[in-house]
């Protein structure tokens, strides 16, 4: 399934981000701005572990959806080809 593959892909990327805070203090400057990075950092890191949470959510319901689907499909197949039999 192509969205399942994808979501995985994206989850893949945001999971494996990581923190480069430590990296880019020395570019930040002055106290104030360094204080607010770290608060930006630590708040980006906290809803990038509710959307990880979130893209594991929607794969499971794509993946529910699309086994359900194809279980009717195929239900819906078999029937024709017992109706055709008649």
């Amino acid at each position: 399934m192509e969205s399942e593959s994808r979501l995985k892909s994206l989850k893949r990327e945001f999971k494996h981000l990581g923190n480069r805070t430590d990296d880019m203090r020395d570019h930040w400057g002055s106290g104030e701005i360094t204080d607010v990075m770290d608060e930006f950092v630590d708040n980006w890191d906290d809803y990038r572990a509710k959307m990880l949470n979130s893209i594991d959510t929607v794969g499971k319901l794509a993946k529910s959806t699309v086994d359900g689907f194809g279980g009717l499909d195929g239900d819906l197949a078999q029937g024709l080809q017992e109706g055709k039999k008649k």
